[in-house]
């Protein structure tokens, strides 16, 4: 007896193509941003590199803005890659203090170092005012309230305001790192790109961290 063929399940060719056409749109944005910045972000230049119809943009996003906030989603770094491993930092410490928030900068330095995607997102919400951009910055607020507030009540009390310094901290680790990807020069006698100079840097992010919280007590 001849065994009943099972029946294939066919996907749908319009629909695939149209899955297939929406990532080249955003892939194109991510081109655009690095060939050309942001201010070449616009539906001429995105559906040319592209390679499709500048109407499939009203039709698969409604405007170039949607397509652009799609790009953003898909690709904020900072969200899906370096929000999970500060979580995880901090989910593993019994508290949160001084070697955490050092484990959650180096890995905030390894991250923008690595990703261009994250360094042309910085680059870009730094030169022009974007409500996408603004909105994907809450978020990354949002995300680190909690950390802030675990280490508040280690420096009550004291004159050190822990969120200022890791504010300029933070804005360091994201100017080394565009200057070394955009001139690749010394900072400072500090040559970033090299693994000697970003060993430096690491370890004075460290000795800043265990300074501060020498000088509270």
């Amino acid at each position: 007896m001849l065994k009943e063929k099972k029946e294939r399940k066919i996907l749908s060719g319009p629909i695939k193509d149209k899955g297939r056409t929406m990532q080249k749109m955003i892939d194109a944005v991510g081109i655009v941003l690095k060939e050309q910045g942001y201010t070449g972000l616009n539906i001429a230049n995105i559906t040319a590199k592209a390679g499709v119809d500048r109407r499939l943009v009203s039709t698969y996003f409604g405007t170039v803005d949607n397509l652009i906030e799609e790009y953003l989603n898909s690709r904020d770094y900072w969200m899906s890659k370096v929000a999970p491993k500060v979580q995880e930092i901090a989910e593993k410490s019994e508290k949160f203090g001084e070697n955490e928030i050092v484990k959650i900068l180096h890995t905030l330095y390894d991250s923008v170092e690595e990703s261009v995607d994250l360094q042309r997102m910085i680059l870009w919400q730094v030169s022009e005012y974007n409500p996408k951009i603004s909105t994907l910055l809450e978020q990354r607020e949002k995300l680190g309230e909690p950390l802030f507030e675990a280490t508040d009540a280690d420096f009550k009390d004291t004159d050190i305001d822990l969120r200022a310094m890791l504010a300029v901290q933070i804005a360091g680790i994201y100017y080394l790192n565009l200057q070394a990807k955009s001139n690749n020069v010394a900072f400072c006698k500090v040559n970033l790109g090299t693994d000697e100079g970003t060993k430096r840097i690491k370890n004075a992010i460290a000795k800043m961290i265990e300074l501060i919280y020498n000088q509270r007590k």
